[in-house]
């Protein structure tokens, strides 16, 4: 209730005001942390992988002799890096009148910056999974009427993707020029997305629901994740991936696959079953990426066939503890203690990745915008962080700082304004696709 009805003494009484802004958005990717990230040039980047030895052997010389010409068999990959920008615009007016905190809880400039900044982390995350089509999930059936709003569900590793004013574009395959509709993101409850469309039309359940800004004609310009390189539909391997036709030898030049979303089995056995393809292509497997829902529910398997023993005291009182602080997996001498819950990774795949073959190559240098928090640590960042990061005082320039472009806009009534990109050229890369895989766990539909 209020302090008083006396509004004389109300006026004699200030407002107090916490320093600092909250950071109310979901946490960034601990995987796109851990990725390790280095620095290239050129129009391509290019690598070779053999990935036959040939037929000529044989106690016979002369049929040896004969297929001396199949053995080596390689092949070239040639990178072409993929780009995101995040932009944010500020004017003389929204600087000068946040420069303290007298003014401001934060300088709106830094608040500027980062928002940007998590806007970029949050697609780079969703791209660290796709094919770089900017694909986020199968699309609901639905009918959407031009201008009128209408609310979607949407999976939880979409929702962490997309943002209110988020743009989304309904698509009848990944790599169509076409879109069927547009959708403005105008809320989100949970699961429950509420869209404004920019047409009358309606989508199935076989199309996809990708970023708006994620293609350039029918061609993906995100960098391409590990979606594309360690793909689980495998029915288009044919079809050149950087120059090569990966369908010759899939498991080689596609990465390890092990389909269990049809097949009742646990999900720690899915795990052993894959570990142990990725071991027999001579992996050193340290690191496996599940969904966070799909953790939980391994967790809870793991629970059950485990049995724990309390000590019993008569001087202590008894201490009870539920889940678990880290998992370890193992298949012969591969151990892995590296098991991470990422909520933009989709639920029902996983992958077991060896991390010295991935990595993310870029002409930028993509430190400058990553997640302040160490490993698959809970928290997210604290926006203070940049109370000072606003470039308000930084001159128009290209390139600043190696990730920053800043140019002039429009003039404002409100005075002078400009425009400051945050700027990323590369892609996601394994070099050796062999000694890393991909999974599907029981019940795994959708785009994963």
């Amino acid at each position: 209730m209020a302090i008083s009805a006396n509004t004389s003494i109300l006026a004699m009484l200030k407002v107090y005001y916490k320093d600092g802004v909250e950071n109310l958005m979901f946490r960034n990717s601990p995987v796109l942390k851990k990725i390790k990230k280095e620095r290239v040039e050129g129009k391509t980047q290019n690598f070779s992988a053999m990935y036959g030895r040939g037929g000529a052997v044989g106690g016979d010389f002369t049929k040896a002799q004969a297929n001396a010409a199949s053995v080596s068999k390689a092949v070239e990959f040639a990178v072409e890096p993929g780009q995101l920008f995040s932009v944010y615009s500020m004017n003389s007016k929204e600087v000068q009148a946040s420069q303290t905190k007298r003014g401001a809880y934060m300088k709106i400039a830094g608040a500027k910056m980062f928002a940007a900044s998590e806007s970029f982390r949050k697609t780079l995350a969703a791209a660290l999974y796709g094919t770089g089509y900017g694909e986020l999930c199968m699309a609901p059936a639905a009918s959407f009427t031009s201008g009128t709003d209408v609310a979607i569900t949407l999976p939880d590793h979409a929702i962490m993707a997309i943002d209110i004013g988020s743009k989304l574009e309904v698509k009848a395959a990944l790599a169509s020029s076409t879109k069927k509709v547009t959708l403005e993101v105008k809320s989100i409850d949970g699961n429950s997305v509420t869209v404004t469309p920019n047409t009358t039309v309606s989508s199935l359940a076989t199309d996809f629901i990708v970023l708006e800004g994620s293609t350039d004609g029918n061609k993906g310009i995100l960098p391409v994740g590990l979606a594309g390189w360690l793909p689980t539909r495998r029915a288009n391997l044919s079809t050149t991936f950087f120059g090569v036709d990966r369908s010759v030898a899939p498991d080689r030049l596609a990465g390890a696959f092990y389909d269990a979303s049809a097949i009742n089995e646990k999900k720690s056995v899915s795990i052993q079953k894959l570990l142990q393809k990725c071991r027999r292509q001579g992996s050193q497997a340290d690191l496996i990426i599940m969904n966070d829902e799909d953790f939980l529910e391994f967790s809870a398997e793991i629970d059950t066939t485990n049995t724990y023993f309390t000590q019993t005291s008569t001087k202590e009182a008894k201490k009870a503890s539920v889940g678990y602080k880290e998992f370890s997996a193992s298949f012969s001498t591969n151990f892995i203690e590296n098991i991470v819950d990422d909520p933009y990774c989709p639920k029902g795949r996983f992958y077991i990745l060896d991390s010295e073959y991935v990595a993310l190559w870029s002409y930028t240098n993509t430190d400058k915008v990553n997640d302040g928090i160490e490993g698959n640590n809970p928290g997210k960042q604290d926006p203070m962080e940049m109370d000072g990061e606003g470039k308000t005082e930084t001159p128009y320039g290209l390139i600043i700082d190696d990730y920053l472009n800043i140019q002039p806009n429009q003039g404002t009534i409100n005075g002078p304004a400009m425009d400051v990109t945050l700027q990323m050229f590369g892609s996601f890369v394994v070099t050796n696709p062999s000694v890393c895989g991909v999974g599907l766990f029981y019940g795994a539909t959708g785009i994963a």
